[in-house]
C-alpha cells in the first residue's frame, strides 16, 4: 500500500502485521510495544497522538446522514475519549416509496426508525444520546439549505468548541455530502472570520464506487493530501460489525461496504464556485436528482451569502 506523505507533515499508518490483537503504526521506534515512525509534526498527529490512537482531544463528526459516521469512522469514534456527532438530515427522502419499502407507511416513521438505529450503533462505540445532535433536514435537501447549514454548524462549534472535526469530502458522491463539506469549512472560514480559534478539519473517506453498487472507504484519486489509513485489527472489526448490525433499514446497502479500513485526510482548498470533479457526477445518474450545474448554482449563492467579499474575486 503506497504511502502519502506531505512534505511537511508526519503520516501516522496503522497497519495489521498478522497480531490480530495489536495495533502497530509503521515503523521506525517502539514504545510500550508500538511502533512508530514520526517526522515533523502535523495536524494528524492531533488526531492520532503520538503513542495513543485518540488522544484526549475533543473531536465532533458532522455528516450528511445518520449511519456516514459510522460507515466513515466507526473504528475511529470507538477510540475517541470525548466526541459529538452532527448529522445535518435524518436520512429520509420525501418519497414515500423510500419508506414503503423499508417497511413504513410514511417517511417521519422511516427517519425515527433511522434516527433509534443509529443511536444503539453509536451506543456500541460508548457515544451516549446526549452527544448526537439532529439538524433534522431532509435527505437530497441539504443544497437548498447551505448557508443555513453553515451558520447552523458554526453555532455549534462555538458553543462546543471541539479540537478536532471529521466531515465528509467535497467529490460529487452525494449533494448531502458535498453540503456537509460545503457547510462545515464554510463554518470554520466563519469562526476564523470573527476571531474564534478553529477546530483542525478532517476529512473522512466514504465514496460511491464506479458501478454506483457500493460505497468506498476511500478518496478520489488527484488530490495530493496526507492520508491517515487505519487498519482495524480483529476487536475493531467486530466492534464495527456489530455497529452495522444495529442499522436493520440499511442492511442491503450496508452488506456491500467494507468495514475498513478507515481513512482520513486535510482537505485541499476546494473552490465551492467549481464542480468537485470533471465530467458526470455521481449523483446525476439518479433520476430527479439534482445535478452539476443546480448544485453550482447554490453553493455560489450560499458563498455569497456569506461570504459577500468574495464575490468580486470570482
Amino acid at each position: 500500500m503506497s504511502q502519502q506523505i506531505d512534505e511537511f507533515g508526519d503520516r501516522w499508518f496503522l497497519e495489521n502485521r498478522g497480531n490480530h490483537n495489536q495495533e502497530i503504526i509503521r515503523p521506525e521506534f517502539a514504545v510500550s510495544g508500538r511502533l512508530y515512525r514520526r517526522r515533523s509534526r502535523s495536524a494528524h498527529s492531533s488526531l492520532f497522538g503520538a503513542q495513543e490512537l485518540a488522544p484526549h482531544s475533543r473531536c465532533s463528526v458532522i455528516v450528511a446522514h445518520p449511519d456516514d459516521e459510522v460507515v466513515g469512522a466507526g473504528a475511529l469514534i470507538s477510540k475517541l475519549n470525548d466526541v459529538s456527532i452532527v448529522h445535518l438530515t435524518d436520512g429520509a427522502p420525501l418519497n414515500s416509496s423510500v419508506a414503503e419499502e423499508a417497511g413504513f407507511d410514511h417517511p417521519a416513521d422511516y427517519a425515527e426508525a433511522r434516527r433509534r438505529e443509529c443511536i444503539s450503533a453509536l451506543a456500541v462505540a460508548k457515544v451516549p444520546t446526549d452527544r448526537i445532535v439532529e439538524l433534522a433536514g431532509i435527505d437530497y435537501y441539504a443544497p437548498h439549505f447551505l448557508s443555513d447549514l453553515a451558520k447552523r454548524i458554526t453555532t455549534f462549534l462555538q458553543q462546543n468548541a471541539p479540537d478536532i472535526v471529521i466531515t465528509h469530502p467535497y467529490e460529487g458522491g452525494h449533494p448531502d455530502h458535498d453540503s456537509a463539506a460545503f457547510a462545515t469549512n464554510a463554518a470554520v472560514r466563519l469562526l476564523e472570520r470573527n476571531g474564534f480559534e478553529p477546530p483542525i478539519l478532517f476529512e473522512m473517506a466514504l465514496h460511491p464506487s464506479k458501478d454506483g453498487r457500493r460505497r468506498l472507504l476511500d478518496f478520489l484519486p488527484g488530490a495530493s493530501r496526507e492520508i491517515t489509513t487505519l487498519i482495524l485489527d480483529e476487536k475493531a472489526y467486530e466492534l464495527k460489525r456489530r455497529m452495522f448490525d444495529c442499522f436493520a433499514t440499511q442492511r442491503d446497502a450496508l452488506k456491500s461496504i467494507p468495514l475498513g479500513p478507515e481513512k482520513f485526510r486535510r482537505p485541499p482548498a476546494y473552490d465551492f464556485w467549481a464542480p468537485p470533479q470533471l465530467g458526470k457526477l455521481y449523483y446525476e445518474n439518479f433520476h430527479g436528482g439534482i445535478t452539476r450545474d443546480e448544485w453550482i448554482a447554490m453553493a455560489r449563492e450560499s458563498w455569497i451569502n456569506l461570504f459577500p467579499e468574495d464575490a468580486q474575486t470570482h
